[in-house]
């Protein structure tokens, strides 16, 4: 079945960070300076992860994955201005790493942000899917974080971040993960693009299969907190984990679900 991906937003509608009403702008996900734009096609996840079905042909964009949700001030002024420059330092030291020559040691750090890296995370994550305005009680937290810089990273999330050596550039903004023992759901987001990738939990999760590195350490310290993030090369983490399923957890996709073929090269 061909589940059709809309990223072509109204001009004019709700930003879907802030819900202002006014002039709607396009978002690159990752951030331009992280990847070359090229061609791509858009596909839902379920064709990543069907075996033996003939692909589909997925939704052509001439400049890589963006969606037309978002308002100039949060586009550019927030995410753009302020955030993004931090996240593409951070993502782009990594490629760095993994693109050398030299004998490296299985784990270092790096430097980074924190708060920058998951404000900007967060936006771009956000940013997927035509009027996805509407705030619930699981994304409220979310729309104040971005906004106010002095907020600390919301209680109810989790986050985690690993070294993604692949090509496949995975996005998902709607996904349930259970773990069958434990019977115990919850929600998830998720963005993987070479050299880097990124979970986001509702919720403490009760089983993970691997055990990336996790930003709890910096959830209340302030912007500009600088801080040597540790990272570990060796052993890497399997392409499609988390988004495939295993002998013991379940994952339930929606709409905002994709993986992109014909990536952009990383910078």
């Amino acid at each position: 079945m061909t589940i059709l991906i809309e990223t072509r937003g109204p001009k004019t509608g709700k930003c879907n960070i802030c819900g202002e009403l006014g002039p709607l702008t396009e978002d690159h996900t990752p951030p331009k300076g992280c990847l070359k734009p090229r061609q791509v096609e858009i596909h839902h996840i379920s064709s990543l992860l069907s075996q033996g079905e003939a692909p589909t042909r997925g939704r052509r964009s001439q400049n890589g994955v963006k969606y037309r949700t978002l308002c100039h001030r949060c586009n550019n002024t927030l995410l753009g201005a302020r955030y993004d420059p931090l996240f593409i330092e951070f993502v782009n030291n990594i490629g760095q790493l993994l693109k050398t020559s030299m004998q490296l040691p299985s784990a270092l750090s790096i430097r980074g942000q924190p708060q920058a890296i998951l404000r900007s995370l967060l936006g771009h994550i956000a940013a997927q899917g035509v009027d996805r305005y509407l705030k619930g009680p699981l994304t409220e937290s979310i729309r104040d974080y971005i906004l106010d810089e002095t907020k600390p990273f919301p209680e109810e999330l989790c986050a985690y971040y690993w070294v993604y050596p692949y090509k496949p550039h995975v996005m998902v903004r709607d996904a349930a993960f259970l773990d069958i023992p434990s019977g115990k759901p919850f929600s998830i987001w998720l963005l993987k693009f070479f050299p880097v990738a990124f979970l986001v939990t509702w919720g403490r999760p009760t089983y993970l299969e691997y055990s990336p590195h996790s930003f709890e350490s910096w959830r209340s310290c302030p912007f500009r907190y600088e801080v040597e993030m540790p990272l570990t090369l060796q052993p890497v983490l399997p392409v499609c984990w988390p988004e495939a399923p295993s002998n013991r957890t379940v994952l339930v996709y929606g709409q905002e679900a994709i993986h992109v073929v014909g990536e952009s090269q990383a910078k």
